[in-house]
């Protein structure tokens, strides 16, 4: 039986959602778009704010988050528990299908809007703490455009940073990244304290940790992918075990004493015997 988890962090994409998509308080996503971009908008609009029942219940709830800016720039912000190229490269179609509900069906070129996405990585090596991909020239280095463009972040560094210094003594970007690390309500309350948008933020964090949607959905997904890997580790076993038993019959067949092929594939003398006999 799966242990429940006491504290559900922003790494469950399901939490992430509720706190930073929210109409209604869009003071968290603001937070994010200043210190992860260097913005203050005026404005944001919420473009998935899809609502969720029992998402636990559904597979296809889509919970990663897409906001425009009040001058037409859309912003995606993807949140990646498990890092692979292939991964990388599903983000970047991602950016290429938001810019293409840009352009009306039909028409052969629209306005096209700048599209940002901000990748919050928990795994996967990145060189730098923060990474940004954009168009540019291979040897002169000259930027094509400026419509696209893909920000990766290392959260495992932030969470580092925040751990092993004086918080008091962290810049606001450092203690807000360091916020998606978090992995207790006292580790939150101490990145947040003294910040009253933070303060606020980590609120929303405790709010939704007690929610039956996000604890139902955290939960359902967590023990799936427990049972996923029992099953997985099963067939493992299974097919090595076929692979043994194969392999000691093609052994047979050859007249290699018993004793050999046990030492060969681990069986043992009586395991062997009935193979024989069979």
């Amino acid at each position: 039986m799966v242990e429940e988890k006491s504290f559900i962090s922003l790494k469950f994409d399901l939490l992430f959602k509720k706190v930073f998509g929210s109409e209604d308080d869009l003071i968290p996503i603001k937070k994010l778009l200043k210190e992860v971009l260097g913005i203050i908008p005026k404005d944001v609009k919420i473009l998935n704010n899809e609502l969720v029942g029992r998402p636990y219940k559904d597979r296809d709830v889509r919970v990663d988050l897409v906001v425009e800016l009040e001058d037409g720039a859309k912003i995606n912000v993807e949140v990646n528990t498990d890092v692979t190229q292939t991964l990388i490269e599903r983000n970047v179609y991602y950016l290429c299908r938001n810019m293409s509900m840009d352009l009306a069906p039909k028409k052969i070129l629209g306005k096209i809007n700048r599209h940002i996405q901000i990748n919050l990585d928990y795994s996967g090596k990145h060189e730098k703490a923060i990474e940004r991909y954009a168009l540019y020239e291979e040897e002169t280095h000259k930027r094509l455009t400026d419509m696209i463009e893909i920000i990766r972040i290392d959260i495992p560094y932030f969470k580092e940073a925040c751990y092993n210094k004086d918080v008091d003594k962290l810049d606001s970007k450092t203690k807000f990244l360091g916020l998606f690390g978090a992995e207790s309500k006292e580790e939150v309350k101490k990145l947040c304290n003294g910040d009253k948008i933070m303060e606020d933020i980590g609120k929303r964090i405790d709010k939704y940790n007690d929610d039956e949607d996000v604890i139902g959905l955290y939960h359902y997904k967590f023990v799936e992918e427990e049972v996923k890997q029992e099953q997985l580790e099963e067939a493992k076993k299974e097919g090595i075990e076929q692979e043994k038993l194969l392999t000691a019959k093609n052994l047979l067949k050859e007249n290699i004493d018993i004793s050999i092929i046990s030492k060969v594939t681990g069986l043992s003398e009586k395991e062997i015997e009935k193979l024989k006999e069979s």
